[in-house]
C-alpha cells in the first residue's frame, strides 16, 4: 500500500530544496449519527510547488502514485489544476463503524507518517449519543521513511533525486511551506487541528447528542399508558358503584 501522507511530506521535503513552496493535507474523519462516515485527504499545492515536484518532467501521478487504492476500497480523485496554477487531489475511504477509522488511517500513513493514534467511537444510550475522534499530527522529526518503499527509491534515483541527502535535510531543518491538518466532523461538532514542521498538533473531538424524537416518543406512550390506567380505573369504579348502589322497592300505594 503506498501511503499518501508519507509522499506529501517527500513532496514537501522536494519543494523545500527547491524554492518557497506551500503543500498542504487536510485529513478528515467525518462521523454520522449511525457511527458510519468517511475518512478523506485532501492536497493541496500551490503553483511553485506543482513546478517543484515535475522537475526533470514528472508528473503529479508519478510522485504521489496511487493507483493501488481503489482496491483497497480507496475513491481516488483527479490532479486538478486551481485558477492560480496550483493543484488539489482528493481521495476517500467509507466506514462503517468507527473502530475501523485506525486502520483507514494507517493505510495512508504508514509506520514512518505524521498521524499518530487516529482512533474514533461512538457511545449510545437510550436518550443520547457521545461521538469521538482523537489523534496527533506531529511534525517534530519528519520521517520520509523512503528506503522502505523499493519502488519510489527506485524512481525517484532514476529521476537523479538525492534521497539520502533530502532525508537528511528534512532531519536537520523544518520544510517551509508543509502544513497537514487534521479536521473531526461530528454530528453537531467539528474541530480542526493543524501542524506545522517542528511542532504536532492534538486534535481531541467529541460531541453529544440528544435523540429528542426518541424522548418524545416515550414520553408520549407513558402518557397514553398513565391516560388508559386511568381511565381503566375509573370504568371499573363506575361500574362498581352501579353495581353496590341500592335498588329502590316502589311502596304499595304507587
Amino acid at each position: 500500500m503506498r501511503v499518501l501522507v508519507r509522499r506529501l511530506v517527500l513532496i514537501g521535503a522536494l519543494v523545500f530544496s527547491l524554492g518557497a513552496c506551500s503543500a498542504t493535507a487536510t485529513v478528515t474523519v467525518r462521523m454520522h449519527e449511525d457511527g458510519s462516515g468517511v475518512v478523506s485527504v485532501r492536497v493541496v499545492l500551490d503553483a511553485a510547488a506543482v513546478r517543484a515536484a515535475r522537475v526533470g518532467g514528472a508528473k503529479l501521478s508519478d510522485r504521489v502514485r496511487l493507483a493501488d487504492l481503489p482496491g483497497a476500497g480507496w475513491t481516488v480523485g483527479r490532479w486538478r489544476r486551481t485558477p492560480r496554477g496550483g493543484a488539489v487531489l482528493t481521495v476517500s475511504k467509507p466506514f462503517t463503524r468507527p473502530e475501523q477509522v485506525a486502520g483507514i488511517v494507517r493505510e495512508i500513513n504508514g509506520a514512518h507518517g505524521p498521524l499518530r493514534g487516529f482512533a474514533a467511537s461512538r457511545d449510545a444510550s437510550t436518550f443520547s449519543r457521545t461521538f469521538k475522534v482523537d489523534g496527533t499530527v506531529d511534525l517534530r522529526k519528519p520521517d520520509l521513511g523512503v528506503a522502505a518503499d523499493q519502488q519510489l527509491v527506485a524512481n525517484l534515483t532514476g529521476r537523479r533525486v538525492d534521497i539520502a541527502g533530502v532525508e537528511q535535510r528534512v532531519a536537520a531543518t523544518a520544510l517551509d511551506g508543509l502544513r497537514i491538518r487534521a479536521r473531526a466532523e461530528l454530528p453537531d461538532a467539528t474541530e480542526t487541528v493543524a501542524a506545522v514542521p517542528g511542532r504536532r498538533a492534538v486534535l481531541a473531538a467529541s460531541a453529544d447528542t440528544t435523540d429528542v424524537g426518541r424522548i418524545l416518543l416515550v414520553t408520549v406512550g407513558a402518557a397514553v399508558g398513565i391516560l388508559a390506567i386511568a381511565l381503566l380505573v375509573l370504568g371499573e369504579t363506575r361500574a362498581r358503584r352501579r353495581r353496590t348502589r341500592p335498588r329502590r322497592i316502589p311502596s304499595r300505594g304507587s
